[in-house]
């Protein structure tokens, strides 16, 4: 974590690696208006649908997209749930072989879209991601040929706009993954006309994600100015465009603002998923079935008011973006405004759950007692 207060010296000469997909669309109707440019681009002709049952039960949602895919609409899998456990992943897989798919579509939040890219990193190497060592075989599994995959996020999770695929572990509530630059979508699709279905909730709670995604952005190590830029620009839509969609639900312009932000908040896809917030989360969340956005409510207040004295500087442009005294408190505060839950009581969370949560990130800096406060 810096204030990118250094100079650039001779020894000094970071790279930026650009690490989301190449196309995005945006607006509302973009999925009516590009799906077909996009399928004859990537010369899709049986395009499996990766989605939830709550999509498919909304008529705007995976029937309407389908109804867009014509004949080319090669199959569905709609059992993928929270977390994206390892064994719907592979019953997907096994589905989408089935179809003879040559796309994959996913339809939904971070769940969906990320047992996607997992579905077309089986299909590409043959892992069966069940196996107690799937984690281990993935780093070094070799890519063939990985179908394309476009993204239609309904969440603000942002889970297609990097190259890695959380899932959880078979037998385990231990969250994994798979990661390769070939896994990220070849194009993101952000309509508003679909996003105003998501429940109010959901879309609210993955908007604190993407504020995380953005403050540990910021937090990262090493210089990324483009990033930084983008992400302070990602905080200011988020604070607005959240607040708007609260206020009210159906605007579809509050909605584009949210996906524009979540967007801009996530230019540093591996660094962003690294940081403190992200790592407690993805622990607390698996074992205890809290969702991502809601563990981000609960710990980044805490982990930002930690973390001040080692960033000030940054602390400080976070809170300016966020029109707040501190960083901490305007995250707290927008968290509170937008009514979202802010206390770890409300899990049941014991100081055991606590200490299994950071013991994994302790360390000689950071002791377990102090990361507990």
């Amino acid at each position: 974590m810096l204030d990118h207060a250094a100079g650039w010296g001779e020894d000094a000469m970071p790279t930026f690696h650009y690490a989301n997909p190449e196309v995005i669309h945006w607006g509302a109707g973009c999925v009516r208006e590009k799906l077909d440019s996009e399928l004859r681009r990537v010369g899709g002709r049986r395009v499996f649908v990766v989605t939830t049952k709550s999509a498919v039960r909304e008529p705007a949602l995976a029937p309407a997209v389908e109804a867009l895919l014509g004949d080319r609409f090669a199959g569905r899998f709609a059992d993928i749930g929270q977390h994206a456990p390892a064994r719907s992943v592979m019953d997907a897989t096994r589905a989408a072989r089935e179809s003879r798919a040559d796309v994959l579509l996913s339809l939904g939040g971070g769940s969906p879209i990320d047992a996607a890219k997992t579905v077309a990193f089986s299909l590409a190497t043959g892992l069966d991601v069940t196996l107690p060592d799937a984690p281990a075989r993935a780093r070094g599994a070799k890519l063939e040929r990985v179908l394309p995959h476009l993204a239609v996020p309904t969440t603000l999770s942002v889970a297609e706009l990097a190259g890695s695929a959380g899932f959880s572990a078979e037998g385990t509530k231990e969250k994994v993954g798979v990661a390769a630059p070939e896994l990220r979508p070849t194009a993101v699709f952000y309509d508003a006309d679909l996003a105003v279905r998501t429940p109010l909730d959901l879309w609210l709670t993955t908007g604190i994600r993407a504020v995380d995604h953005a403050v540990e952005t910021l937090l990262a190590p090493g210089e990324h100015p483009l990033p930084d830029v983008a992400a302070l620009d990602g905080l200011r839509r988020l604070r607005k465009g959240l607040l708007a969609t609260k206020a009210s639900p159906a605007d579809k312009a509050a909605r584009t603002e949210c996906q524009l932000g979540a967007w801009h908040s996530y230019l540093l896809p591996g660094p962003a998923a690294k940081g403190l917030s992200h790592t407690l989360g993805k622990r607390l969340g698996s074992r205890h079935d809290i969702p991502h956005g809601v563990s981000s409510c609960l710990l980044l207040p805490h982990v930002l008011r930690y973390l001040a004295p080692e960033a000030p500087e940054t602390m400080k442009r976070i809170a300016e973006a966020l029109e707040a005294p501190t960083a901490a408190e305007g995250v707290a505060r927008l968290v509170s405004q937008l009514g979202l839950p802010n206390h770890l009581a409300a899990y049941k969370l014991s100081e055991d759950d606590l200490r299994e949560a950071v013991r994994p990130v302790a360390s000689a800096d950071h002791s377990e007692n102090d990361l507990l406060g």
